[in-house]
């Protein structure tokens, strides 16, 4: 279904900016999955204005989905993680390993660490809440073109929370070890509690610097904040960026985060 309707201002003062006028385009033709008309039409809306004259189509659930996505090429693929069952997470999974090059990001009215965690975990690069206002979702969906990920500030300050609480954990542990016998220090190795680092990720695989610029994305700091606090370019950190997303084999900051976060990179 392609869209090419124009939404304009009926004010006939001051003319209110359309999302499109302010932020430009960010991609040619979208995706939005969601089985909520009303959540439907209403990101339809915000898209077509983010970018007129290019393609949104509307999928009412997982088969039409996949079915719309082998019939037509798309770069943006927006899913309601309220789909029945495991739907939505079944639809990002699909996308991450069929279409690599289309951006997905996962949306609900509410923040449910649950659908987040089930969306980040499928491949989203990104997340968004609904109940957020249309120049808000506009803006965080313009930053795709940055290469940013569009998340919700309240999403992103609980990820970081958990980073921290899991690297303080982690710190706790490390001094318990260290006052334990040696005897005992062996056998905590050898037989660890809780979640270990994964062994798959091979030791070394990022450089010193890259586990910096990792460790300072994690605590949500930009490109441009990065290289200023360690005295290299935008260009040379955006380097180490895509390095990281490919020794990681990810796709954003987001995916990145969750990745060393399981293979206890961020200690």
């Amino acid at each position: 279904m392609e869209m090419n309707i124009h939404y304009t201002s009926s004010a006939a003062s001051t003319p209110v900016l359309t999302a499109a006028q302010l932020y430009g385009g960010v991609f040619h033709a979208a995706l939005v999955v969601a089985d909520d008309a009303a959540c439907a039409d209403r990101m339809r809306r915000i898209l077509c204005e983010l970018a007129p004259h290019r393609r949104v189509v509307v999928a009412s659930g997982r088969a039409e989905a996949f079915n719309l996505l082998a019939a037509l090429p798309y770069d943006l693929v927006l899913v309601d993680m309220r789909l029945p069952g495991s739907d939505g997470a079944a639809v990002l999974h699909h996308v991450r390993q069929t279409y690599p090059r289309v951006e997905s990001i996962g949306m609900s009215a509410s923040d449910d660490q649950q659908q987040v965690n089930a969306a980040i975990a499928a491949g989203a690069i990104g997340y968004l809440l609904t109940e957020a206002d249309d120049a808000e979702l506009a803006y965080l969906l313009r930053s795709i073109e940055r290469g940013g990920s569009p998340m919700d500030s309240r999403i992103a300050r609980r990820i970081l929370g958990s980073i921290a609480a899991s690297a303080k954990a982690r710190t706790i542990e490390a001094i318990r070890v260290q006052g334990q016998p040696p005897q005992q220090q062996q056998k905590h190795k050898q037989q660890p509690q809780g979640e270990a680092p994964d062994s798959r990720l091979p030791q070394g695989l990022l450089s010193p610097r890259e586990l910096k610029v990792l460790r300072l994305i994690a605590q949500g700091w930009s490109n441009r904040q990065i290289a200023e606090a360690v005295y290299l370019s935008v260009n040379t950190i955006e380097f180490h960026a895509k390095s990281i997303y490919r020794k990681l084999s990810v796709k954003s900051r987001t995916q990145a985060v969750h990745e060393a976060m399981q293979h206890g990179l961020l200690n």
